[in-house]
């Protein structure tokens, strides 16, 4: 990661404060996919994010920060005993190929290894092959794929031993 990027691992007591900077990073960051969005639309997804953030097992937030702005953030929780699970992953799109995801996902790693986790696992899709690269990149392997009904490609489940 280029300097003058700081990495946080926000409490959950913080999260309220950063969300909507963080979905509107998530907005930016996938807005060729999803389309713009408005800033009710955002608060909408922020609230929801929070609400279903309080009922997981040791969820995590972690956000990069240039001039104390969020400029990226990945967020996941403990699924399986010893499995933690990549929910989102995100950087500005005028801040990509920085190296800003890659520092996100070794945070995070490091995290679960903290927490006695032994591997990280995710999902993508194959629309998203900057993310897929990164992720093959950083040792993740690919378990499968699966289909869901109405959906045009399959979710790609990745899988990295700590």
């Amino acid at each position: 990661m280029e300097p003058g990027y700081e990495m946080a691992v926000l409490p959950p007591e913080d999260w309220k404060a950063h969300i909507a900077e963080v979905i509107s990073v998530r907005t930016s960051a996938y807005e060729k996919w999803n389309g713009p969005k408005s800033k009710e639309e955002q608060a909408r997804e922020a609230e929801q994010w929070l609400r279903k953030w309080s009922a997981r097992r040791a969820p995590v937030l972690i956000v990069a920060k240039k001039d104390r702005e969020v400029v990226g953030y990945v967020s996941g929780d403990e699924r399986d005993l010893g499995e933690f699970y990549i929910s989102h992953i995100g950087v500005r799109e005028d801040l990509k190929r920085r190296g800003i995801g890659r520092s996100l996902v070794r945070r995070l790693e490091e995290h679960a290894k903290l927490q006695g986790c032994r591997a990280v696992r995710t999902t993508t899709y194959n629309r998203f092959k900057g993310m897929l690269i990164l992720l093959l990149h950083q040792g993740f392997y690919i378990q499968g794929t699966t289909w869901v009904e109405g959906a045009t490609e399959p979710s790609i489940s990745l899988r990295k031993e700590l």
